[in-house]
C-alpha cells in the first residue's frame, strides 16, 4: 500500500467522521441515514488491508486490540463534544436497555472473531458470502423484535443483494471439503447472524443512547471478554502490528459502527442491512487496487445486482 493511497483513505474517512459529528447537514433524514451506512460499509471493507498486514495474532487477539483502541479513541471522541462524561452515563437507562446493549457488545465480539476464523479455515469468497446472510435473520426476526414489517420490496431487496454477493463471491461446492471447511462455513454462518444482530441490537437501542455511545460500551465489553487472549500474544510483533491495529480499532470499528448506528436512527434494520451490502462492491475495487486481483465478468454483474438492492432498499 503506498503512501498516496494511505492519505486518500484517512482524507476520505475524516470526510465521514465530520458527516457523523454534524446533524445539520440539511439532507433528508432517510438519505442521510442511507449515505452513513453507505460510508460505514466502506469503513468496514478496509478491513482486509489491514488483518493482511498482521502478523502471528490470533483472529481473537486482533479483535481484542481493535476494541481497545477502538475504546479510547471513541472515549476522547465523546469528551470533545458538549455533553463531555455526562454521556457516558448509564444509570438513565432501564433494565431492559441495558441487556440489549450488553448483547451489542456480545454480537461485536462474536461476529469479527467468527469472520477472521472463516477467512482462515475456508476461501475468503465462502467466509464473504455466509457473512452476509445477515439480511435475512434480520428479515425473520425484526418482526418478531423490532416490530417493523416486512414488505415485498424488501424482500426483493434481501434477495437481489444474496444473489448480488453470491456472484460476486463465486462460491464453489459450498459443502464440500476437509473438517477445516466445515469449521469455517459455519463460522461465517454465525458471523452472519451476529452482524444481524449488531443491527437489530442498534436499531433498538436508536433514540435511547447516541451512536458513539454505544459503540464505545460494545468496545468496552469486546475488550473485557477478549482480555485473556490480548495478554498472551507472541512477543515481539506489537510495535510492527501496531499501525494496522490503530486503524482496524479506529476507521474500521470506532468509526464504522458509529456510522452504522447513526445511520440506524433514520433508516429501518432491514434497510440498514441491505445497505451495508455495499461492503463486497467496496472489496472489490480494493482488491483490484492494493492487491491486483481482478473480477470476473460474473463479478461485475454481481456487482450490479448488489448496486440495485441497495436502491430498492432506500425506496419507502
Amino acid at each position: 500500500m503506498t503512501k498516496p493511497h494511505l492519505k486518500h483513505i484517512l482524507l476520505a474517512c475524516r470526510l465521514m467522521l465530520t458527516s457523523a459529528e454534524n446533524e445539520n447537514t440539511g439532507f433528508p433524514p432517510r438519505l442521510k441515514g442511507l449515505f452513513m451506512t453507505l460510508a460505514g460499509a466502506f469503513c468496514f471493507s478496509l478491513i482486509p488491508i489491514w488483518v493482511r498486514s498482521i502478523e502471528a495474532y490470533s483472529s481473537m487477539s486482533i479483535v481484542f486490540y481493535r476494541a481497545l483502541i477502538g475504546m479510547f479513541f471513541l472515549f476522547f471522541w465523546i469528551l470533545r463534544r458538549s455533553e463531555g462524561a455526562d454521556a457516558l452515563d448509564l444509570r438513565r437507562l432501564e433494565r431492559r436497555d441495558l441487556l440489549v446493549l450488553f448483547c451489542t457488545g456480545v454480537s461485536m465480539c462474536i461476529t469479527p472473531v467468527a469472520y477472521y476464523l472463516a477467512i482462515m479455515k475456508t476461501s475468503v469468497a465462502k467466509a464473504v458470502l455466509l457473512h452476509y446472510t445477515a439480511p435475512i435473520y434480520v428479515a425473520i426476526l425484526s418482526p418478531l423484535i423490532l416490530k417493523e414489517k416486512n414488505t415485498l420490496m424488501t424482500w426483493l431487496a434481501v434477495g437481489a443483494g444474496l444473489i448480488g454477493t453470491a456472484l460476486i463471491t463465486e462460491p464453489a461446492n459450498l459443502l464440500k471439503g476437509n473438517p477445516d471447511e466445515v469449521v469455517g462455513i459455519v463460522s461465517a454462518l454465525i458471523s452472519g447472524f451476529g452482524l444481524a444482530c449488531i443491527f437489530m441490537f442498534g436499531r433498538f437501542l436508536a433514540g435511547r443512547l447516541p451512536s458513539q455511545i454505544r459503540a464505545l460500551w460494545g468496545c468496552v465489553i469486546v475488550a473485557i471478554i477478549l482480555l485473556p487472549f490480548g495478554i498472551s500474544v507472541p512477543p515481539g510483533y506489537f510495535w510492527q502490528n501496531l499501525p494496522f491495529l490503530f486503524m482496524l480499532g479506529t476507521v474500521s470499528l470506532a468509526l464504522s459502527y458509529t456510522l452504522f448506528f447513526k445511520g440506524a436512527n433514520y433508516i429501518t434494520a432491514q434497510a440498514s442491512s441491505v445497505v451495508s451490502l455495499f461492503e463486497p462492491v467496496c472489496g472489490i475495487a480494493i482488491g483490484f487496487l492494493f492487491f491486483g486481483e481482478h473480477l470476473s465478468a460474473t463479478g461485475f454483474v454481481g456487482a450490479a445486482i448488489v448496486l440495485l438492492s441497495i436502491y430498492i432498499a432506500s425506496r419507502r
